[in-house]
């Protein structure tokens, strides 16, 4: 990495890593895995390309109802209208975190400079939760491109109101609300952000788009005026994360990891038979377990980082004027105030927090981790600093190869694979291909996502 900071052919290199990230993330796409979550994404798709029939809902919720709105339809339906089969919908996901980051780091560029850029390239782009989580179907994974794109809009929103950006901005967070429920958290973002003055509003296209997102609810209005059990329902109690701190101390706990290669215990339940046979599986699952176990303390890094964020805030605002930009300044600013609305979020969140409800903080997290570091890749520490940073681009190697080859959402079968696979009441299987490249595990009483 050092010697990337200064060669000519640092562009050629930088873009040739980001390509190698891409090529895997497509593998995994190819690769990946569907059960009950999964199918029932494919169902909204499904109905709509095959029977013409748009479902107005979205996915039932945990404490019963569907969530409003009909833009997981949508969103599963076009990669079907390109590629009939289920891989369409995971390739898409790819395909659209793709463009975010693009997006995001085009925004950003002036405030991290070539350091700062091969580090969100690290930590960010080839960091294996996002590596992992957007190459798979999942609602919750549309969380993470949604966080790159608020952030992204937002910079654009920072010094006067542009009406584009806040257009996006806000249709942004509509839309997102009928793919997962993480669109409140970057509300309440966003609404921090207009209070301290970090982003100026245009209020015509603050209008249009209220006024687009109101008119895609009208189907789903009118469904839940005919049966008012597709409503999502509440459970849980507000503020319940404050009062009993585990569910608030677990979200910010699971945020943190999101900038460190310790990953979640599902993603480190590695099985490689089905990739390489038993013999070698039972070689190579006790190394890559260890890997896994000692990368959990990488998730000391994220928690400097945060503290070193709020430690410089007590003694000016971290987006004041600095000597190396004002964007810059903007970004800590920006960090601060989500990581301060997170906070609030997981305190006031009537549920306990589980990691992909934090999905859309990831390119928060992971920036809150770039800026020191890449300030102190500027100081006398930069030689440890890049030893460090050798060593976790290993492990991330590691790891994210693991992850692709082993990890369940990527794999066919395993040690203790269970099939129950629905036949009569699910042509969709048969139609999108997934008999002949998954193991599908489905919920017979999970058929939810019928239009009758």
């Amino acid at each position: 990495m050092n010697t990337a900071f200064r060669s000519p052919s640092r562009t050629g290199l930088y873009w040739s890593i980001f390509g190698l990230g891409l090529a895997l993330s497509i593998v995994m796409a190819l690769r990946s895995q569907v059960e009950a979550d999964q199918v029932s994404q494919l169902r909204f798709g499904w109905w709509w390309v095959a029977h013409g029939v748009f479902l107005p809902h979205g996915m039932p919720t945990s404490a019963g109802g569907f969530s409003p709105g009909g833009l997981i339809t949508l969103v599963s339906a076009v990669p079907l209208m390109i590629w009939w089969d289920f891989r369409a919908v995971a390739l898409s996901m790819v395909v659209i975190n793709l463009a975010a980051f693009l997006f995001l780091e085009r925004s950003i560029r002036p405030a991290l400079g070539d350091r700062g850029r091969w580090l969100l390239l690290l930590l960010l782009w080839l960091g294996p939760w996002r590596m992992a989580f957007s190459s798979f179907i999942w609602p919750p994974n549309y969380a993470l491109p949604m966080g790159l794109l608020h952030l992204a809009t937002a910079v654009h929103m920072r010094r006067k109101p542009v009406a584009w950006a806040t257009f996006a901005h806000v249709l942004l967070i509509g839309l997102g609300a009928q793919l997962h429920s993480s669109a409140a958290l970057l509300a309440l973002i966003s609404i921090a952000l207009f209070a301290t003055r970090l982003i100026r509003v245009h209020w015509g296209a603050f209008a249009a788009a209220t006024g687009v997102t109101l008119l895609s609810l009208i189907p789903w209005i009118r469904a839940i005026a005919a049966d008012p059990s597709l409503a999502p329902a509440g459970a849980g109690f507000p503020f319940r994360g404050l009062a009993l701190v585990y569910p608030m101390v677990r979200g910010l706990g699971y945020t943190l990891r999101m900038a460190s290669l310790s990953l979640p215990s599902r993603l480190a339940s590695f099985d490689f038979t089905p990739a390489f046979g038993a013999t070698a599986d039972a070689w190579l699952v006790p190394p890559v377990t260890l890997l896994a176990g000692v990368a959990h303390l990488s998730a000391l890094v994220p928690i400097w980082a945060v503290a070193r964020l709020f430690r410089k805030a007590r003694h000016r605002r971290p987006w004041s004027q600095e000597a190396d930009g004002p964007l810059r300044g903007w970004l800590k600013g920006y960090l601060a105030v989500a990581c301060c609305a997170a906070a609030l979020s997981f305190a006031a969140s009537p549920t306990t927090l589980m990691y992909w409800q934090t999905q859309a903080l990831m390119a928060t997290i992971a920036l809150t981790v770039v800026i020191p570091l890449e300030a102190v890749l500027r100081t006398r520490r930069r030689t440890k600093a890049l030893r460090l940073l050798s060593v976790w681009a290993v492990g991330a190697v590691l790891l994210v190869t693991a992850i692709a080859a082993a990890a369940p959402m990527f794999r066919q079968g395993g040690r203790k694979a269970t099939v129950a696979i629905m036949t009569a009441d699910e042509p969709l299987l048969d139609d999108l291909g997934l008999r002949n490249h998954c193991t599908v595990t489905i919920d017979p009483e999970h058929d939810w996502a019928h239009p009758d």
